[in-house]
């Protein structure tokens, strides 16, 4: 079960509505793929929890990014 994007940038995603999975188009073409919902779904959590990480210290203190 893959549950890491590779390190290229996606380029297009697409979410069949009829089964659920989802075809990942990224700039290196040797890297594009289809995603199981259940991938799908354990990348974006990961990837909400890895932003809420980075954001925290910005939510703390907000006077870190103030101009002065």
């Amino acid at each position: 079960m893959y549950t890491k994007l590779p390190e290229s940038p996606v380029r297009k995603i697409h979410k069949c509505h009829h089964c659920g999975d989802v075809s990942v188009r990224f700039y290196d073409p040797t890297q594009d793929r289809a995603y199981t919902a259940e991938e799908w779904e354990k990348i974006v959590i990961d990837g909400n929890e890895a932003l809420y990480r980075i954001l925290q210290s910005v939510r703390e203190n907000p006077v870190f990014f103030a101009h002065e």
